[in-house]
């Protein structure tokens, strides 16, 4: 017996929570109901004396209700009810029925309902108030005497009143729901006279359409359109998206945007709940987070973001949405050369082995003030022993990406053009914790850009007969915290030359360019620093 309660109570509980994930959510519905409602004035009662020689019977109204509903706004309804309930009185005397009272009633009633709970709460059990208006058609006979031959009277007449109450919707499914009801009619708006009574009903709830939104998704703006996988862990943090949510719940709610590109993200990136008020709108970045997956592509293929909205207020309401980008080859740079540096590969294992090897040559005894500078040079001139040369950059259509190799693709190849030799040099200088920075040179008079390198000594300017005597041989910048030092410009596409050449070259571009034409002050000649 025990095991049989036990399961009952578990069957009980699993059918509570199933319930207590719906509600009032679909838009349109069809109830039918039975109703009672005393429209003869007469007590409900069968009455007998003298072994059923003497009876009356008195039945107050009974009938059926038909009921439309339509949702106007969040938890308001438009309802349309039509019924039809007929209540008899009747005496009877030696067996005989004497005198016979029937009434009927159909009223055609157009109202409002209002759920009396806010969406938010979850709950099966959906209470509301109603109120309305509408025409009652009433019609009563009368008899006298015997059914067959006593004097009949019969009576119709219409009326206009109205309705107030209130019942409760037990919802079963979204489709499906139990209704229990209790209003009270004004007949002719007269309070407790003529048709004017309390009526009881019960009944079920047919429902289709749409489900109740909370929220809406206004717009979906796409702002990276085409992925290059170097650039990971810039969008790591950047949005690729922008979505507008839209409140329309009628409260405050809470919105997650949940998003991830399939065979590329290594999770779902969830932006965490923002709460939204009451009929407005806001737009959430939408970010993805990205492995080293990325970098395995090696052509171009379009991707779907896909995106999953989710909503929290008392339960929770989900929407998704997906966009197209496109997802280009590792190797592909739009020319931004903001981003140049995110080809920068520091921490690879083989570049750190590359630079630590080169950097141990230099003499233990070499002064602390020198040791950056030299560094820089015997890793310059190790390339070109190594035989790494300048290869031109090819013509490349102005609607393709250019091409950017990463260091140890460099140096496997043994070749590259000025981004990939600069690429390759200051992996290879930030991997010894020597700072580094772009000169990025678009000179109106020529075609094409040009790029080169300089590097932080760590000598500052007080010290820079360590490096040379020529002061127009370096720059002299300050760092954030405002220290000075010096900084070397190396031409790197001179790596099969000296160290001194590639150098001269850097400087001699700097001076001209940059400071005796102008270029720094024109905005042509810039300095991007590597993060």
């Amino acid at each position: 017996m025990k095991k049989y309660l036990l399961t009952l109570i578990c069957m009980l509980c699993l059918i509570s929570s199933e319930l207590t994930a719906q509600g009032m959510t679909r838009s349109t519905g069809l109830g039918m109901r039975l109703g009672f409602w005393n429209i003869t004035n007469h007590p409900t009662r069968i009455k007998s004396s003298g072994l059923g020689e003497s009876m009356t019977v008195d039945i107050g109204g009974v009938g059926a209700w038909l009921t439309f509903f339509s949702r106007l706004k969040h938890n308001w309804f438009m309802e349309v009810n039509l019924g039809a309930l007929a209540g008899v009185h009747t005496e009877q005397s030696n067996y005989v029925v004497r005198n016979v009272e029937s009434s009927t009633i159909v009223p055609v009633l157009f109202g409002i309902r209002r759920g009396i709970l806010s969406g938010r709460f979850s709950s099966s059990i959906q209470p509301y108030l109603s109120a309305g208006v509408g025409p009652y058609w009433s019609a009563s006979i009368k008899t006298e005497g015997e059914p067959m031959f006593g004097e009949q009277e019969i009576d119709s007449k219409l009326y206009y009143g109205a309705y107030g109450g209130g019942g409760v919707h037990l919802v079963l499914a979204s489709w499906f729901a139990l209704n229990f009801g209790l209003r009270y009619h004004f007949v002719d708006f007269e309070f407790e006279k003529g048709y004017s009574g309390l009526e009881f009903s019960t009944g079920f709830s047919v429902m289709w359409g749409s489900k109740q939104e909370i929220f809406q998704i206004k717009d979906i703006k796409v702002v990276v359109n085409d992925l290059y996988p170097a650039y990971y862990r810039f969008y790591n943090t950047y949005p690729l998206a922008l979505i507008t949510i839209k409140n329309v719940a009628g409260y405050p709610i809470e919105v997650n945007v949940k998003s991830r590109i399939n065979g590329f993200s290594e999770r779902v990136q969830n932006s965490g709940f923002v709460k939204i008020g009451n009929g407005t709108s806001r737009d959430i970045p939408v970010t993805v987070i990205f492995g080293q997956n990325l970098m395995q592509i090696n052509q171009r293929k379009p991707a779907i973001l896909d995106i999953e909205v989710e909503a929290r207020a008392g339960k929770i309401t989900t929407k998704s949405v997906s966009a197209q980008i496109m997802v280009h080859n590792k190797n592909a740079w739009n020319g931004d050369m903001d981003k140049l540096g995110m080809f920068i590969t520091s921490e690879d294992e083989e570049i750190l082995n590359f630079s630590r090897k080169v950097a141990s040559q230099i003499k233990t005894d070499t002064p602390a003030v020198r040791a950056d500078f030299l560094k820089a040079k015997i890793l310059f001139e190790e390339l070109g022993k190594k035989g790494i040369r300048y290869h031109r950059d090819p013509n490349i259509p102005f609607y393709q990406d250019d091409r950017v190799q990463f260091a140890m693709e460099t140096l496997e190849q043994k070749s590259g053009d000025c981004d990939d030799l600069v690429v390759l040099y200051a992996s290879l200088l930030e991997s010894l914790g020597i700072e580094t920075a772009f000169i990025e040179v678009r000179d109106p008079q020529k075609d094409i850009a040009h790029l080169y390198l300089i590097f932080d000594s760590g000598v500052s300017p007080a010290d820079g007969y360590h490096i040379s005597e020529n002061e127009k041989r370096y720059i002299i910048r300050e760092n954030p915290q405002g220290k000075a030092s010096i900084w070397v410009p190396v031409e790197t596409t001179l790596v099969g030359e000296n160290f001194e050449s590639a150098w001269n070259a850097g400087a001699m571009a700097y001076l001209e360019e940059g400071l005796i034409r102008n270029g720094i002050a024109a905005g042509w000649v810039k300095i991007i620093d590597i993060d």
